[in-house]
């Protein structure tokens, strides 16, 4: 099992090498889970080699257009391929009504035989929010977090944990810094994906990197950190950090040590 990144980039990323914050999982038998599919979807697969045949399979976190704004660009790319089925869609129940109504539906309810539904596209799998689905022969189980509190408005995002081979990869999606939630998935992980904002100033939407810094020293030895803005970055290596993820770096997940030289390549 790999975990591909195909950016590694916030959301409003303009660098040229690099695009938001979305992943492929890509399945010994052949089988590619899309992690998200925002805006820059097509042009990052594209940057990568890879085009809407190469997806089989789609999860999504949560609801922003950095994570959901391309799959306006693959439904109707693989609707309209001739010999393509559907993608499987996995997504968080609550999400499934709003995904549609609220993010896709103006843009793809007119088609050549009449209204269409998000059914029409995707085979849609609704999940449970401590639900798991399976992939590739790997369990995949949902991690609930909260992106944005705003109030009585809370924005959830589901991260996963992925039950690899050689033991369980963390990938938090975009989350606020909660360790009291995130310990035992952090205790529990043999290699950990984290978001983390490096802007100058922290916000309201993100785990920032100095809050990060402080996690325990054994936690930050195995975190790669992803979802950090244009610009310079901290060392991270040298506050104990595995690094910053790289666009289009590839992690074998059933590698038998979860350190920078057996894991990370590309």
């Amino acid at each position: 099992m790999r975990l591909i990144f195909l950016g590694t980039g916030a959301a409003f990323t303009l660098a040229d090498d690099n695009f938001q914050s979305n992943a492929i999982l890509e399945a010994d038998d052949g089988g590619r889970l899309l992690i998200d599919c925002g805006t820059d979807a097509r042009r990052a697969m594209k940057a990568a080699g890879l085009c809407q045949r190469d997806i089989t399979d789609v999860y999504i976190s949560h609801l922003h257009g950095d994570h959901v704004g391309g799959l306006e660009w693959l439904g109707f790319t693989t609707y309209f391929t001739q010999g393509l089925g559907r993608p499987i869609l996995y997504i968080q129940e609550d999400m499934v009504g709003p995904l549609w109504t609220e993010s896709l539906k103006a843009g793809m309810e007119a088609l050549d035989f009449g209204p269409g539904t998000l059914d029409d596209f995707f085979d849609v799998r609704p999940l449970p929010a401590t639900g798991s689905f399976l992939f590739g022969g790997c369990r995949l189980e949902l991690v609930p977090l909260v992106h944005i509190s705003s109030g009585d408005v809370v924005m959830p995002s589901y991260g996963l944990m992925i039950h690899a081979a050689a033991g369980p990869t963390l990938f938090t999606s975009d989350c606020l810094h909660q360790p009291e939630t995130l310990m035992p998935y952090y205790r529990a992980a043999r290699l950990i994906f984290h978001d983390c904002d490096t802007t100058p100033h922290k916000g309201g939407a993100h785990a920032h990197y100095r809050e990060l810094v402080d996690l325990p020293a054994d936690v930050k030895a195995k975190t790669w950190l992803y979802h950090y803005a244009d610009g310079p970055l901290p060392d991270a290596v040298a506050d104990g950090f595995l690094g910053f993820a790289r666009p289009r770096q590839v992690f074998d997940l059933d590698a038998a040590a979860a350190d920078e030289d057996d894991v990370a390549s590309g």
